[in-house]
């Protein structure tokens, strides 16, 4: 029984010194021997030193610099990248203001119709048909009071040839003597019936008018003085239109039309 007592109590010690081997709290440093060699006497009126600290400051200082300047590289990079941009965009705006003060002023386009308000000009002349043609579109031009005025004459219109006739006598029957007369004085002829100039002569139509005036003189020559040459041909009126004072809308206008009624009547400056 007491070998059984001993025995409990041995196995009691082997399992709490196995629990204590086993949760062993930690070391207490002040507790722990320290060997009389390696202990320092400090003098009595030691203070720790301040600056110690401080010191040890700097070596985790440089590691903040030398990282910052990596960082903040791409961060300096933008005001470059826009002080760049800057003189192009003021050189931009000075090429832009360039071509803008090189555009033409609107003064000097309209100093062309200024010098084009005091046209004058022409068209004719014009026979009656054309006239009432060239009438009918002058009121696009919306002329005012004293702008149009007109100027008609009395011209020949004829095939360009020179007759040459004699005036009748005081009776049919003297003309009728004075034209065999002259048949056998080698000049021919004939009486006209059905003219304006019925009961005269007619000696000869000729396409120069040298030819006619020799033969009026041979006539002459041969003691017929009264014979006469005159252009054959209708007399027609004939009309120019004078435009005045017309401005740049108007003269445009104006030319168009005439290219467009009268292509072979041209415009002429007033003169």
């Amino acid at each position: 029984m007491k070998w059984f007592l001993a025995l409990v109590v041995v196995l009691n010690l082997l399992v709490a010194m196995y629990g204590s081997f086993k949760q062993r709290p930690p070391a207490d440093v002040r507790a722990q021997e320290v060997s009389p060699e390696l202990v320092k006497l400090l003098p009595t009126n030691w203070k720790p030193n301040a600056s110690a600290p401080a010191a040890s400051a700097p070596a985790a200082e440089p590691l903040r610099e030398s990282s910052a300047p990596k960082a903040d590289k791409p961060a300096a990079a933008k005001p470059k990248a826009q002080e760049a941009s800057a003189p192009k965009t003021a050189a931009a705006k000075a090429e832009v203001a360039k071509t803008e003060t090189a555009k033409p002023e609107p003064k000097a386009e309209t100093a062309k119709p200024a010098e084009a308000a005091a046209a004058c000009l022409q068209w004719g002349p014009l026979d009656d048909k054309l006239l009432a043609r060239v009438k009918g579109g002058v009121p696009q031009l919306k002329l005012k009071a004293g702008q149009l005025s007109e100027a008609s004459k009395e011209e020949t219109a004829g095939g360009g040839r020179f007759w040459v006739y004699y005036p009748p006598l005081a009776t049919q029957a003297e003309t009728s003597t004075l034209s065999s007369e002259l048949k056998g004085k080698g000049f021919d002829n004939y009486i006209v019936k059905n003219d304006d100039f019925k009961g005269h002569l007619s000696l000869g139509l000729f396409g120069k008018e040298d030819a006619a005036k020799g033969l009026a003189a041979r006539l002459k020559a041969a003691g017929y003085d009264k014979a006469l040459v005159q252009q054959k041909g209708q007399k027609a009126s004939k009309t120019t239109l004078s435009f005045k004072t017309l401005d740049a809308q108007q003269a445009d206008k104006l030319k168009g039309l005439q290219k467009r009624l009268t292509p072979g009547i041209g415009l002429k400056s007033c003169g």
